[in-house]
């Protein structure tokens, strides 16, 4: 095994999961509900990840030459969707402890999935330093990926709840407030980008 490409891997894969955006305030904030309404978020997107990992090895040659138009409706299919989740979850109430408020996990996961695969940052991400890295590192390199994006979604919804467990009523507060703020912003700027593509400004 190439350890060199396995760290490599590791390191990129954090890059992708850790930074403050729409996916990690999702996670937090069904994190709230329960771990498993959190991690089954976090799964959803990873599952995301794989396939735009094959989809990015499959289609490269071919996104590239459409030029950067092309991804204008991810952009505004994403805004959208952010501003759409930053509403839902501003409206929400403090989920009683244990309960199932906002469904099963496999909603959580669906719903992982589907932002994962629209969100123009994890689709660019694979179109740039995901294609590169595949095509420098080899197998290690994508198992080190996906593992850092694993422990990722396991630690982060158990420091949500570790939060919850010491004050609920101050966690679900910042959490509200961080996921709200994080969303609407990033579904602002996602349609603004959109526009700014198809008016040939980006």
């Amino acid at each position: 095994m190439n350890f060199a490409s396995l760290f490599s891997g590791l390191l990129l894969g954090y890059s992708l999961a850790v930074p403050p955006g729409p996916m990690n305030a999702l996670i937090a904030a069904w994190s709230l509900r329960s771990f498993r309404h959190g991690f089954a978020v976090g799964a959803g997107a990873m599952s995301a990840d794989f396939l735009l990992m094959l989809l990015t090895l499959a289609l490269y040659g071919v996104l590239r030459g459409l030029g950067r138009q092309f991804f204008a409706p991810f952009h505004a299919a994403g805004g959208l969707f952010f501003l759409y989740l930053a509403y839902k979850i501003g409206m929400a109430k403090p989920p009683r402890e244990g309960s199932a408020g906002g469904g099963h996990p496999l909603r959580g996961y669906l719903l992982g999935l589907s932002l994962g695969l629209i969100n123009p940052y994890q689709v660019g991400w694979w179109l740039t330093a995901g294609l590169g890295s595949i095509a420098s590192f080899g197998v290690e390199w994508a198992a080190g990926l996906f593992l850092a994006i694993l422990t990722w979604i396991s630690a982060f919804p158990a420091a949500v709840r570790s939060g919850w467990r010491l004050n609920s009523r101050l966690t679900w507060l910042a959490i509200k407030f961080f996921s709200v703020a994080v969303l609407a912003v990033f579904g602002v700027l996602f349609i603004y980008t959109a526009a700014s593509l198809v008016l040939g400004e980006g």
